[in-house]
């Protein structure tokens, strides 16, 4: 008990000093700043200049980046950085420092008609995972992405592109790719939950210091209710992920089980969350350049990234034996 009351305390340290940084950083940091800070390295083992394997911690990361609306390829690049930890050493020292030190970026999505991926800054190599194990493409030109406008994502913008599997290399075995999808979905929904606690933050310091009827807003007992049960939703959805993240960090064999219940979780109800912070702020709510429309956006292009809320139910499902 004493052990995993430390565990605690660390987590907590780290997201506070995450969020310290980030606030210094500004909105036009690149990844090359948070590799100064070893997160690129969060999942690579210590030995080939990493951090070690450290799920709980990345999502953590991942969920502060998310809470500043951070524009880098940091998700992507961490883990293209994990792909190759684990990828045939020629390929691994070519390409695995320039990731660490985050004077390269990459990008990381599913191989499946078409990739989505999210680009910020300008990416050197592209991970692909398909039932066959990870494929690396190497040779990346913008011509090969076209603008994903369907996702309205402002923060960082979403590309889709279609790469032929056969032009890549591959670098990792499906066992391998399964273990990294899994991490990978973990940190799409920590990027939603930091989007969405920092919405409630807003709307709560909104509403407090907006007056109807003589009192302020945020004391009505409707209200309150209202802002009880987003703040109810961010603490259940760190929970489970971070419950998911340690199973994972442990090689339990429920880890796809409860990976894919957190990911169903966190995507099937923070676009609603956002929605509901929106309808509480009012008319400002729903000014298109205010802030929550980013975090609106940018929860919507998260549900969408790796896999769907139906997709993990299917996959818990199958997982669970139903």
């Amino acid at each position: 008990m004493a052990g995993e009351d430390s565990a605690d305390v660390d987590l907590e340290l780290l997201r506070l000093s995450a969020r310290e940084f980030l606030a210094e950083r500004g909105e036009r940091g690149t990844v090359k700043d948070l590799a100064a800070m070893d997160w690129t390295g969060l999942l690579v083992d210590e030995e080939l200049g990493g951090a070690g394997w450290r799920p709980v911690e990345t999502c953590v990361v991942a969920e502060e980046l998310g809470r500043a609306q951070d524009a880098s390829a940091w998700c992507g690049t961490t883990l293209g950085a994990a792909a190759l930890a684990s990828a045939p050493e020629q390929v691994r020292e070519r390409l695995l420092p320039g990731l660490l030190a985050g004077s390269s970026s990459a990008g990381f999505a599913i191989a499946d008609d078409y990739a989505r991926i999210i680009r910020g800054d300008q990416i050197d190599s592209l991970f692909l995972l398909n039932s066959n194990g990870i494929h690396l493409i190497s040779e990346i030109t913008p011509e090969q992405f076209a603008l994903d406008d369907d996702l309205l994502d402002v923060s960082r913008t979403a590309w889709r592109t279609d790469f032929d599997l056969a032009a890549g290399e591959l670098i990792g075995s499906p066992d391998r790719a399964r273990e990294l999808l899994r991490v990978a979905r973990l940190l799409i929904a920590a990027d939603s939950i930091g989007a969405v606690a920092m919405t409630v933050q807003r709307l709560t310091d909104y509403l407090r210091e907006r007056v109807a009827f003589g009192a302020p807003i945020a004391s009505f007992q409707a209200i309150q209710h209202r802002l009880v049960e987003l703040l109810v939703f961010v603490v259940k959805a760190r929970a489970v992920v971070m419950r998911a993240a340690r199973a994972i960090a442990v090689a339990d064999a429920r880890a796809t089980a409860l990976t894919a219940a957190a990911h169903a979780f966190v995507a099937a109800k923070s676009t609603a969350a956002v929605d509901e912070c929106m309808q509480l702020s009012g008319g400002i709510g729903f000014t298109w350049e205010y802030p929550l429309h980013y975090e609106l956006r940018r929860v919507f292009t998260n549900s969408h990234l790796m896999g769907t809320a139906r997709s993990s139910r299917a996959l818990l499902a199958t997982e669970s034996g139903w």
